[in-house]
Order: structure tokens, then sequence, then C-alpha cells
């Protein structure tokens, strides 16, 4: 029995939801391996590599995502988060202003950016 891409990104979802990270991973891997041309299991895949602190990788699953679809402002946003979490706030801002110009008015996106912003200068003080 041959097993789809739909199938391994559907369990992958169902385990990332139950907060199942690595096991998830192991999934959108499989989905990847069968079709390493589908941005929604790259979307996924870095969010789940962002939950289990796999930060570096989770900029490169995302940047896949805009590979594929560079006007996804839900990846745009969620890069700029990974970015954050990694300190590298100029790489932050520049994800978050793309993704409020193509999602305007999306409130998320602005709260990640004040958060960054205010992360960047709270590091700057403790220099």
């Amino acid at each position: 029995m041959k097993v789809s891409v739909g199938y391994w990104y559907n369990k992958g979802v169902s385990l990332a939801d139950a907060a199942l990270h690595e096991k998830a991973l192991y999934c959108f891997d499989k989905a990847i391996a069968l079709d390493e041309n589908d941005a929604r299991v790259w979307f996924k895949r870095g969010i789940s590599q962002f939950h289990i602190k796999l930060l570096s990788a989770a900029a490169i699953s995302f940047g896949k995502v805009l590979s594929f679809e560079p006007n996804n402002a839900a990846a745009l946003n969620n890069l700029g988060v990974t970015y954050t979490q990694m300190q590298e706030f100029e790489k932050a801002d520049a994800c978050f202003r793309r993704a409020a110009e193509l999602a305007k008015g999306n409130p998320k996106i602005a709260v990640n950016q004040k958060i960054s912003t205010n992360m960047k200068t709270a590091t700057s003080n403790e220099q």
C-alpha cells in the first residue's frame, strides 16, 4: 500500500495539534520525501520545529515556504517570530514589515513586531 503526502501531512498536523511535535516532524519529513514542493508541509514543519526550539531549522522551513509562495504573510510572520527568538532583530523586522504589507490590519503581525522591538530594546539595554 502506497501512502500519500496527504496521509503524512494529516497525521503530522494531528500530532502537532496534540503538541507531539517531534512525532509530527517525522510525518512532515515523510511527506516532504514524497513531495518536496508542498509549501503547506514545509509551513507546518516549521511550526513544529519552532515549538521544539529547532530555530535555525524552522527558519529554513519558513524560507522554503517563501521560495514557493513569496507573498505568504503567515510564513513571513512566523519567520519573523523565529528570527526574534534567534535575536536576529533586523531580519525579523524585515519579515514583519513585508507581512504587514501583505496582510494589512492583521493584529497578530503588529503584536509580534512590537514584541520583537521590545526584545531588541531590552537586549540593547543589557549590553
